[in-house]
């Protein structure tokens, strides 16, 4: 379910033109991964080659080359067909099904791979992407090809793309806003359904099967669903405890679409309504949260809104007098205010340390975690940024508290 051949073109060119003349690009899908005796893990596609090709296959390489006139070339290489295989696991990808997905018309079979590198002797310069896990690293065991990669200048992809993907495109922002709306339909079904008693894990499936029958492709992430203290670590994903009534849930998940990761939190009260001291806390995650929302404008600094929250939190406690040891909010609140959002849910793997510009999406995910009240609140959406300010992608997920009573009333 990609997107469309223009798209992977359009990025192919972009990448091309940053190449240094007389180079070459390697860009690998991933190999399958073993998991138990005749049992792989579920492959999932490099998603730097899915982003410049569209394909979600394993053992698919690109190559592009740029010639000493700035020329660049591309060529496609895969698995050729097995019909025995084909009886047990189905046909691998096709010449044809592969210039289609990727606009690359040079598609070749992986047995002329080595043949084809061997003759790239007048390139100066190998491009791979030195951030990427073994599993979907390119290897060879050619010495003839190791010998002739040792003689190039080694260069890092990663940084090109880090800075392309961070931009995206109206294709990609469509997709990400279908990934929210399929997110959003998750839960407003555990808005209907949610009750004390139930087990984390049941919530998180009425979740996973709503997602699943609106046509995802699955989750964006492991879902977390935390009740009670557990809502204080952050990326708790054991989801076995009951939920009681007492309790609020907090819910961090995603429906993931075309490949595009949706990313929202919400916290809700198990029973249907929050109590006093719960209103107390969410509100003041809302009230943050919406301040710093109008934050994410063209040339704002991520660690400045970062050290707004810190600021903004820290004043509502002391308003309300739920106070962190030593008047440090850090007690309170120990995660970044948000992270770039795309193929990936922390996308691109940034260090949250850039400059926002238009076109950006970027969750603003303010949160309090306060243990000796038992309680965990984290309220996040999705952020367009554009040239007029920020977009909210997922204002159709309620927050409001009495939107929320009412709509767990039924």
């Amino acid at each position: 379910m990609p997107l469309s051949q223009n798209f992977y073109r359009q990025t192919r060119r972009e990448l091309g033109e940053k190449l240094e003349p007389e180079s070459l690009a390697i860009i690998y899908s991933g190999r399958a991964v073993q998991q138990s005796l005749d049992a792989d893990y579920p492959f999932y596609t490099d998603n730097n080659f899915y982003y410049l090709t569209g394909i979600e296959e394993p053992d698919v390489t690109l190559l592009m080359k740029k010639d000493a006139g700035g020329e660049v070339s591309e060529c496609l290489f895969i698995d050729e067909p097995d019909p025995f295989k084909e009886k047990w696991v189905g046909a691998k990808i096709s010449i044809e099904e592969a210039q289609a997905l990727s606009g690359i018309k040079d598609v070749r079979y992986n047995t002329e791979l080595e043949s084809f590198i061997l003759q790239e002797t007048r390139f100066d310069n190998l491009y791979f992407d030195f951030t990427m896990p073994k599993h979907q690293s390119f290897a060879t065991s050619d010495p003839q090809i190791k010998l002739l990669f040792a003689d190039m200048e080694l260069q890092n992809l990663q940084p090109y793309l880090t800075a392309m993907r961070l931009i995206k495109k109206p294709e990609e922002v469509q997709a990400l806003r279908d990934a929210i709306e399929i997110t959003a339909k998750g839960i407003d079904a555990i808005l209907e359904n949610l009750k004390p008693d139930m087990k984390e894990y049941q919530i998180q499936a009425v979740f996973e099967y709503t997602i699943n029958m609106m046509g995802a492709q699955g989750v964006s992430f492991q879902t977390i669903a935390a009740s009670g203290k557990s809502a204080t670590v952050l990326h708790y994903i054991k989801n076995q405890a009951t939920m009681k009534g007492s309790d609020m849930v907090l819910l961090d998940l995603g429906a993931r679409y075309k490949g595009y990761c949706g990313d929202i939190s919400r916290t809700f009260p198990v029973s249907g309504t929050y109590t006093d001291e719960q209103a107390t806390v969410y509100n003041m995650v809302l009230e943050a949260q919406r301040e710093l929302i109008q934050m994410y404008q063209p040339g704002a600094k991520m660690l400045d809104i970062q050290q707004a929250t810190k600021d903004i939190f820290l004043e509502k406690c002391l308003k309300n007098n739920i106070v962190p040891k030593n008047k440090d909010i850090n007690e309170f609140y120990y995660h970044g205010i948000g992270h770039s959002l795309g193929l990936d849910t922390h996308d691109t793997n940034d260090k949250r340390e850039y400059i926002l510009e238009p076109g950006m999406v970027i969750t603003c995910e303010p949160g309090l975690y306060i243990a000796e009240m038992g309680m965990g609140v984290r309220i996040e959406d999705d952020i367009l940024v554009t040239e007029n300010g920020p977009e909210n992608l997922s204002p159709q997920i309620p927050k409001d508290i009495n939107v929320i009573e009412k709509r767990m009333k039924g």
